[in-house]
């Protein structure tokens, strides 16, 4: 059992900058900034969808 606080040590560390690490990249994200006086659309795609319906629909 030579060298098990030593290892055990190294364990607590790594664990603790991987868990550091985590947090940094997932939980501190920017968050996306919102265009003032534009209502934010559900759908990306909605103008193009629009478009495809009044093709579908006038002929």
């Amino acid at each position: 059992m030579q060298g098990a606080f030593e290892l055990g040590l190294v364990a607590i560390l790594f664990l603790g900058l991987q868990a550091w690490w985590l947090s940094k990249v997932f939980l501190n994200r920017p968050r996306q900034p919102r265009l003032r006086g534009k209502p934010m659309r559900a759908n990306s795609l909605q103008k193009e969808r629009n478009v495809f319906e009044k093709i579908i629909g006038k002929s």
